[in-house]
């Protein structure tokens, strides 16, 4: 989904993705998590991060609650963070962030053809069990390749913090 041929294959061979459908499955289902928050936490779920507090800030990305803006596209922009960001005041800024972010949004309304929420839904909250999931699992496989795109491991920050 998210571009070339060896982004295809490397997310092909990622064991991440043959659970990625039940776990968004789980998180917004059965936890009662939106999108944003989904899409993040099974981002830090990887990286090996526990964080409730960032959780709970992503609450504010909900249902298209930032400007319309898909909380999917939201948690998956907060996870290129985790990996790229400034995290400190000794940290340099990252050179790659916005580029990266650039293209997650690039990316994601060509696949989609909009990054609003109600947009994507049709306007009808009822759509919500049915088109959210495929939108949760496909910005984490973009963010995925794009994060490969960059040598970036997606099972590590360490590489990420080096750009």
């Amino acid at each position: 989904m998210a571009g070339s041929a060896q982004t295809e294959k490397n997310t092909e061979n990622d064991p991440w993705m043959a659970k990625l459908d039940a776990r968004v499955k789980e998180l917004h289902d059965s936890q009662h998590f939106c999108c944003s928050q989904t899409v993040l936490s099974i981002g830090m779920e990887r990286l090996g991060i526990e964080n409730p507090d960032l959780l709970r800030a992503m609450e504010g990305f909900c249902g298209g609650s930032c400007g319309g803006m898909c909380g999917a596209l939201a948690g998956g922009c907060a996870l290129l963070g985790l990996y790229f960001g400034k995290g400190t005041a000794s940290e340099p800024r990252s050179a790659v962030i916005h580029d990266c972010t650039d293209e997650l949004c690039e990316t994601f309304r060509a696949y989609w053809k909009s990054d609003r929420c109600s947009d994507l839904i049709h306007d009808d909250p009822a759509q919500r069990r049915k088109v959210c999931p495929a939108l949760m699992a496909g910005t984490l496989e973009m963010v995925w390749g794009i994060l490969r795109e960059h040598s970036v491991d997606p099972d590590s920050r360490k590489s990420a913090r080096k750009k």
